[in-house]
């Protein structure tokens, strides 16, 4: 190898993950600028390369002691097979919306997510699928409810899936892993 050569490839790793950084932190600025319109909580994930897992990319909730409580809790890698509400989404790349009364959880809920909701303020949950511009399904963006008893409305699902239109192909230049 030359002194040429690993110059490139130092060049090339630093221009790879100085993209990738600043990928990640433009989509955590969007997703709390969806935040500040809908002020709701959100977040948002990518599918690994394989399709097997979704990794999270973003969260942000509009009151800052909530933060921890509402977006990081959910904020893990979850397998598609056990993905719960996410399954629809990933599986069938529509929106869902579901309504979580204080004490209800839905029927769909892993054991982790079930957990996760009857400890935390969320009251609605509104999915939608990252569909790139041709169409590929890259990950998921999600808001969650918490000051408001009430379910996610059409409007407000209109909102998301336009949000999530507008983050997809950024979204999908993100690297999340090939598992």
């Amino acid at each position: 190898m030359t002194a040429t050569d690993v110059v490139r490839d130092w060049l090339a790793s630093r221009v790879d993950s100085g993209l990738q950084e600043g990928l990640r932190s433009l989509l955590q600025s969007l997703v709390e600028d969806l935040c500040t319109a809908t002020g709701e909580a959100a977040t948002l994930h990518r599918l690994t390369t394989g399709g097997q897992h979704l990794v999270p990319l973003a969260g942000h909730h509009p009151a800052p002691e909530a933060q921890t409580e509402v977006v990081s809790a959910p904020a893990q890698t979850t397998s598609v097979a056990d993905s719960g509400l996410w399954r629809h989404v990933v599986e069938r790349s529509v929106p869902v919306r579901w309504h979580v009364p204080a004490g209800v959880v839905p029927a769909e809920a892993t054991a982790e997510q079930a957990e996760h909701l009857r400890r935390s303020p969320v009251r609605a949950v509104l999915a939608a699928p990252l569909l790139t511009s041709d169409g590929e399904l890259v990950g998921g963006v999600a808001l969650h409810r918490c000051a408001l008893d009430a379910p996610f409305t059409e409007a407000d699902e209109h909102l998301l899936v336009a949000f999530a239109a507008q983050v997809a192909d950024l979204a999908a230049l993100v690297r999340a892993g090939p598992a």
